[in-house]
């Protein structure tokens, strides 16, 4: 998916978690959520997160290629291990539930994620190509279903 799905889909997930879990949706948390939901792609120099952190993504691209390890439960593992070291570990799961949607939203796509990385096995329910229409629709409807289920206020005009 592109950038922009993800950046909309973490936040729609940060709203769900903290709906879930009780707490309201602080737009703070939602754009750590939106942060987390684009730093898979760092294996990816021409992403946003890859044109952001060179010195990290053009290696990484090199040595493991675009969604390997990065878009794997081992990389969530490893960022909460960091982040916990780091003592922030409970203070990020905005940033750990918006790296999960990007995760859940590329199994989507045909070229699916290797959750279990190393094995090469990838996961996909190919619904929808990078970049397509179909992504835009189905990004929107989530969005949508998302602000319905939560009872959050649709802006006039949409």
């Amino acid at each position: 998916m592109m950038a922009g799905s993800h950046i909309v889909l973490g936040a729609c997930a940060r709203v769900v978690a903290a709906r879930l879990s009780g707490v309201a949706p602080e737009p703070a948390a939602m754009a750590a959520a939106a942060l987390g939901a684009l730093l898979p792609d760092i294996d990816h120099p021409g992403s946003w997160a890859g044109r952001k952190m060179r010195l990290v993504s053009v290696p990484l691209s090199m040595v493991v290629g675009h969604r390997g390890v990065t878009h794997s439960l081992l990389a969530v593992v490893a960022g909460l291990a960091v982040l916990g070291t780091l003592g922030v570990g409970f203070a990020a799961a905005p940033l750990v539930v918006g790296y999960l949607s990007h995760l859940a939203a590329d199994m989507l796509t045909p070229s699916g994620v290797p959750l279990l990385w190393p094995n090469r096995r990838r996961f996909a329910l190919p619904v929808c190509g990078t970049g397509g229409i179909v992504e835009l629709l189905l990004v929107a409807a989530l969005a949508a279903l998302t602000g319905w289920a939560t009872g959050l206020p649709i802006p006039r005009g949409f």
